[in-house]
């Protein structure tokens, strides 16, 4: 996938260490840019008080971005869920002439990185943890369902969510020629039917829509099984007030598929704080259906990655078949 110009190469650190204080009143002591992320551009800073992150958008570099994924990780970090807390949200007048806030830091290891480095029963306590940690997020109630936590979008029921979202994605893809009309009208039929027989009684929760691995945390010191806190959620860009059940499709894709050995100790943890609510693996289905969907015109148009697309071709391709749609494949 391409890398938007702005995370090839990060504004003057000069810069961000003057947007810095202006935030907060305090002096840097030290300061220097992270890389190697896709949705922000980020510097470490440390000062008397203790270490931070100051962060600035990429792919949703505006200030009513910024403000959604404030939002969210705020209304997390009150429901305790461990996520960094914001303290400090600069508008695009200041020194780096965009959007920016601070957060504190958090130590510890990605959990990606940490993942390779663990024994057996680390790994059990990390799923265990994440499991407690999303159980957390999907205990906070949303006032109405919105696609963030800002309100911007809202929907009067979850059917109205679904389908609006299938319809914009169905527009993308006509129009960004991602799909032969073989494949795409079948699978949204598909998804149509089974929207409209999904459950009236969901209720809107605060719902992550992008946990993965990297954007978790384990703390320096992993706390015991069944400890409070013992993983943290990053990057909150793409939170909104969803049906939680959402958050299981990305797990599935890039964490219990890729790292099985997860699947058991995470649904030990989250069951022990929220039981999965009826009807979750139908629900679920329609999700994945949505979202292999949506990877088409994001990877085959706005961020093309030829990789990443003949992985959802084969998502999608399975999807169909489990729901015995014959013909034209992806």
């Amino acid at each position: 996938m391409t890398r938007p110009a702005l995370a090839v190469d990060h504004p003057p650190i000069e810069l961000a260490r003057i947007a810095f204080t202006q935030l907060t009143g305090e002096t840097v002591d030290r300061i220097a840019p992270l890389s190697g992320g896709w949705g922000h551009l980020s510097w470490l800073v440390r000062t008397a008080s203790g270490r931070y992150l100051i962060k600035t958008g990429v792919r949703r570099p505006h200030q009513a971005d910024l403000f959604r994924q404030v939002a969210a990780q705020q209304l997390a970090a009150a429901g305790d869920v461990t996520t960094p807390l914001v303290v400090a949200v600069g508008d695009g007048n200041g020194p780096l002439q965009r959007p920016c806030y601070v957060q504190t830091w958090i130590e510890g290891t990605d959990g990606a990185t940490a993942l390779a480095r663990m024994h057996t029963d680390q790994a059990t306590r990390f799923g265990h943890g994440l499991g407690e940690t999303l159980a957390a997020l999907h205990r906070i109630k949303g006032p109405r369902f919105a696609e963030d936590c800002a309100g911007t979008v809202t929907y009067p029921t979850w059917k109205a969510a679904c389908t609006t979202r299938l319809q914009r994605l169905i527009t993308a893809t006509e129009q960004a020629q991602a799909l032969p009309a073989a494949v795409l009208y079948p699978v949204a039929d598909r998804l149509t039917a089974l929207i409209n027989d999904l459950d009236t009684a969901i209720t809107p929760r605060l719902t992550h829509r992008d946990v993965y691995l990297p954007n978790t945390v384990m703390p320096a010191h992993l706390p015991h099984q069944g400890a409070p806190g013992a993983v943290a959620l990053l990057d909150w860009e793409a939170a909104a007030f969803y049906d939680p059940v959402w958050d299981f499709v990305k797990l599935g894709m890039w964490v219990f598929d890729r790292h099985p050995q997860l699947r058991a100790p995470f649904h030990q943890g989250y069951t022990a704080c929220s039981a999965l609510p009826d009807g979750h693996d139908e629900r679920l289905t329609v999700y994945q259906g949505i979202e292999y969907l949506a990877a088409f015109p994001y990877f085959g148009a706005a961020w093309p990655d030829s990789t990443m697309l003949d992985g959802f071709r084969g998502l999608l391709a399975g999807w169909m078949d489990r729901h015995g749609l014959a013909g034209a494949l992806p």
